[in-house]
């Protein structure tokens, strides 16, 4: 467990180190917009129209890179998520994003797309937890995490699959909001030691 948190810490590091610098390239990129803006006014008019669509074009593959990066990213953390979460029985998922609309398809292990649709109830509440994951891990920050009602449309393995690998580790700080039927005396046993505070409202 000692370890297992070690290489979480690490992972974390690591994320926020890489988003740092990306930051840092996207601010040089705001910078170099600058100087160009200056040069408008200093330079002739040709040269400074030149040095504009230069710089635009520049900027535009910038972003555009940046965007398809983080989008491969976001695709491989849901990926990652879903495997944890997902019973065996369950449709095995791949995700493709678009990074312009961001619309996500799904896709079986023969690489034919699945209909959201067609999944399960239960299979519906984990891709959309497994997403929510996989948009907080690529975002590199620690934002606190509140679910309500997670378990309602679940299974015992699907819980089981979210006590064991989703609650501990969503974040370092999470809040479930739940109605007694579905965090029962036992499913609360297996959680306790990964519990801070508890609240029961009468």
């Amino acid at each position: 467990m000692e370890k297992r948190n070690q290489f979480h810490a690490q992972l974390l590091s690591l994320r926020e180190e890489r988003r740092k610098h990306l930051y840092r390239a996207i601010e040089t990129a705001r910078k170099l917009k600058g100087f160009h803006e200056a040069l408008k006014e200093t330079g002739s008019a040709s040269r400074t129209l030149t040095l504009g669509v230069a710089a635009k074009g520049m900027l535009t593959e910038f972003a555009g890179r940046a965007t398809a990066e983080r989008v491969t990213q976001l695709e491989t953390e849901f990926m990652q998520s879903y495997a944890r979460l997902a019973r065996k029985e369950d449709h095995h998922i791949n995700a493709s994003i678009d990074p312009i609309s961001f619309d996500v398809v799904l896709s079986d292990e023969s690489g034919k797309e699945i209909n959201k649709n067609d999944l399960s109830a239960g299979e519906k509440q984990i891709y959309a937890i497994a997403i929510l994951e996989a948009l907080a891990r690529t975002s590199g920050r620690s934002l606190p995490v509140i679910i309500d009602t997670p378990l309602g449309r679940l299974d015992s393995k699907h819980r089981e699959k979210l006590r064991e690998h989703y609650f501990p580790h969503a974040s370092q700080q999470v809040i479930i909001l739940s109605t007694d039927t579905e965090i029962d005396e036992d499913f609360y046993a297996k959680l306790e030691r990964d519990i801070s505070h508890s609240y029961q409202l009468e």
